[in-house]
């Protein structure tokens, strides 16, 4: 039904719902002679426009998210992040942003071959989207769903302590804490980051069992790590959840003791994308619901009447207990409001925050993104956000201020 020079969406939303988009061609109907010479128009075939796109989308959100990350980047010399918000009560994506970028008018506009090249071949992927597409380690911000897992599964209680020392030995091999935190519950093990509770939920250590890795791998699952969300965009990536048959089937080796502790603190093979750590927050801040992230709120024609909408659409539920939530929701406010918390920068908000940092690890040079997730406000969370700067260093320091800006101008325009 195209015509061989018609404009098409290539890539993003305009792609998705090209479809919907494209309207349809009008029409003359000529009647001709027996030598095909036009004699006179019989009909007339009226073009329809195509339908139009509402989207979740804040705009003036999505602008201030690109400035305040922008801001970072360039204070930190760091070249690449993203920021993505849901709204956790429907899954639409409030604002969704990957930088660098690019401008795309100049697909539409016509450009050189120069100019084509230049974008094609710059080494920071600006047309890359890493909201959706880009594979990083989570580091700590995964532990709010080791939490979950935890509890639910009766590997730890509100009320299990360990008495950290800074380091676990297993035989030779030692996993170290980055400090000694003492006396640790999992509120308190969220809001300080403590490995070392991590990792004896995860693979077990002193009175605590563990998981295991295939539970481990179960949950963070059940959380939509490791799968495609379905989001209205081309090119989603599923990230990466191990388990010991991945690593036999990939690297060829058994899976050890570490690479569970390794798991449990967001290291080793694990891989998520922004977007799904945004809507794996947003669980947490619902009360338990995994939602499809949708882009586009409804289609509707010229005459305004809704051709198709995108409500709320439910992925999984019921799957951590609204108890074992709100025990690690409290941690993730102690992040914010006790003296101890790594969070803290945001306790000066004009609403309640519940947060969590991050700093992962990533080649073999010792650099680290920097991560932070949060929602808000706490009673009543209408806003969760994931931030990540590609080498930004610390989550607190370079993701904290990021998301301390989106979150005000969010609370207060």
């Amino acid at each position: 039904e195209l015509q061989m020079n018609q404009l098409i969406g290539k890539d993003g939303i305009e792609k998705s719902y090209q479809a919907f988009l494209n309207g349809e061609n009008g029409a003359n109907v000529i009647e001709v002679d027996s030598k095909g010479r036009a004699q006179r128009i019989v009909a007339n075939i009226p073009p329809k426009p195509g339908n139009s796109l509402r989207l979740y989308l804040d705009s003036d959100l999505e602008q201030k998210m690109a400035d305040f990350l922008q801001e970072e980047l360039t204070a930190v010399d760091a070249k690449a992040g993203s920021v993505v918000a849901i709204d956790p009560k429907t899954g639409g994506v409030l604002g969704m942003v990957s930088l660098p970028t690019y401008n795309n008018n100049v697909f539409s506009k016509g450009m050189t071959q120069d100019e084509y090249s230049k974008l094609m071949n710059d080494q920071m992927r600006p047309m890359f989207n890493r909201a959706v597409s880009g594979n990083y380690p989570s580091g700590s911000t995964i532990k709010p769903f080791v939490a979950s897992a935890g509890l639910q599964d009766g590997v730890i209680t509100e009320n299990t302590t360990i008495d950290d020392p800074g380091e676990i030995k297993v035989g030779n091999w030692t996993y170290p804490d980055w400090k000694a935190h003492g006396l640790v519950d999992v509120r308190k093990a969220i809001a300080v980051s403590c490995n070392d509770f991590f990792y004896a939920v995860g693979g077990g250590w002193d009175k605590i069992r563990g998981l295991g890795v295939q539970k481990l791998h179960d949950y963070l699952l059940k959380f939509g790590f490791g799968e495609k969300l379905g989001v209205d965009l081309p090119s989603e990536d599923s990230g990466l959840v191990p388990d010991a048959k991945w690593k036999e089937a990939v690297k060829k080796e058994i899976w050890y003791l570490g690479d569970t502790y390794h798991m449990a603190i967001g290291q080793g093979d694990v891989n998520v994308t922004p977007l799904q750590m945004a809507s794996a927050t947003a669980v947490i801040a619902n009360n338990g619901e995994l939602l499809k992230p949708y882009l586009v709120q409804k289609i509707t024609d010229q005459d305004g009447k809704i051709i198709q909408e995108n409500k709320k659409e439910i992925i999984r539920s019921n799957f951590i207990d609204q108890g074992n939530l709100q025990i690690v929701r409290e941690g993730m406010r102690n992040c914010v409001d006790a003296s101890y918390g790594s969070c803290k920068a945001l306790s000066d908000l004009p609403v309640a925050v519940a947060a969590k940092t991050g700093t992962a690890q990533f080649g073999s040079e010792g650099k680290t993104h920097a991560w932070m997730i949060s929602f808000a406000p706490y009673s009543d969370p209408q806003i969760a956000l994931a931030v990540i700067i590609e080498g930004g260093g610390e989550g607190y320091s370079t993701a904290g201020p990021v998301t301390q800006n989106i979150l005000n101008w969010y609370f207060t325009r």
